[in-house]
């Protein structure tokens, strides 16, 4: 994750100072050294960032299906994953800036929607009935597409619900030269109260180095 001084996450806000978009670009060149080529985010980060609130897609197909997952492909160089239990991202594609996209759904998705995902390609499973089991998730993408390591990039609510579940082993946090100061703003892990199962989460630290304009990389193992 990259975050400003006082932790925050949401880059859209800081302007668009040229300074600021050279910091900002940072996220990308770590995501890139770090290597892991299966990435995962929740619904919103997937909308704010990747698919432009694009409204979900209904196929006119009316054939009843099943709830079984479908895999499009497994052979990708690198996998795209949404966490969208709800089934409101609109998908166009299934590969998206040439990974290809594997959506993680619950079974109450309407079966016009899971027949566009197949028409356009892209990969789902589903992980639960109502809401998204993240351990069913993540046993199906190392089963289904032979994913054993992910890489999650957020928001701050799916970070929480990985931490809270103890899904996460390794944590990386480029710390920018800059103060969002906004009180609103999303933060790295959010977990909602009365769900926290623990009363806080211990890290330790494993490496940090400062890289280029002045930003801290910081790895963590995590528990």
């Amino acid at each position: 994750m990259m975050t400003s001084l006082d932790g925050k996450i949401l880059s859209h806000g800081w302007g668009s100072d040229p300074r600021v978009e050279k910091l900002v670009g940072k996220f990308e060149e770590a995501h890139e050294k770090i290597g892991i080529r299966a990435w995962i985010v929740g619904r919103t980060t997937m909308e704010m960032n990747f698919t432009d609130y694009e409204k979900p897609i209904f196929s006119s197909n009316k054939e009843k299906l099943d709830r079984s997952d479908f895999v499009a492909r497994t052979d990708a160089e690198a996998f795209a994953i949404g966490i969208d239990g709800h089934g409101k991202l609109g998908w166009k594609s299934g590969e998206m800036q040439e990974d290809h996209v594997i959506t993680i759904l619950t079974e109450g998705v309407e079966d016009a929607y899971l027949h566009h995902l197949r028409e356009v390609g892209v990969s789902y499973i589903f992980a639960g009935k109502e809401s998204v089991d993240l351990v069913v998730a993540l046993e199906k993408l190392k089963s289904l597409f032979g994913i054993g390591k992910l890489m999650l990039e957020g928001g701050g609510r799916i970070n929480g619900s990985f931490l809270n579940e103890g899904l996460i082993d390794e944590y990386h946090q480029l710390v920018l030269p800059l103060v969002d100061g906004r009180k609103d703003t999303a933060t790295v892990f959010e977990i909602e109260e009365g769900e926290m199962k623990a009363d806080s989460f211990l890290f330790k630290l494993k490496e940090f180095k400062q890289i280029e304009d002045g930003v801290m990389w910081l790895t963590y193992e995590v528990g």
